[in-house]
């Protein structure tokens, strides 16, 4: 991960020599979705090192885990459904349903 920091900077630096903002400023910039995507690989793999256990932290790193995947299917859905698109043969109205309405599934009913 080191190296490839220090080869993006390397190459990156030609573009930075316009900038008007001091070379470490463009690099953090720069850097910055990297570090977050990271960040954020390292926090949900914990997460699921610690759910996997017993007791109170496995329960609240299971119920992180559950928001997280919430958030990310929240963050990605696709267009609201009428509830006549989404509903299932004989009237049956469930969470896949629900979820079809909300656009976080796909029909496949």
């Amino acid at each position: 991960m080191k190296q490839a920091l220090i080869a993006l900077l390397i190459l990156a630096a030609p573009a930075f020599a316009d900038e008007e903002k001091p070379v470490a400023t463009q690099a953090a910039e720069a850097a910055t979705p990297y570090v977050e995507a990271f960040s954020k690989s390292v926090s949900r793999t914990l997460a699921e090192v610690m759910a996997g256990g017993k007791g109170p932290m496995a329960e609240g790193a299971r119920a992180n885990l559950k928001m997280q995947d919430q958030r990310e299917r929240e963050a990605n859905r696709g267009t609201r459904k009428s509830m006549k698109e989404c509903i299932k043969p004989g009237s049956v109205i469930d969470d896949d349903v629900k979820e079809c309405i909300e656009g976080l599934r796909e029909k496949t009913w």
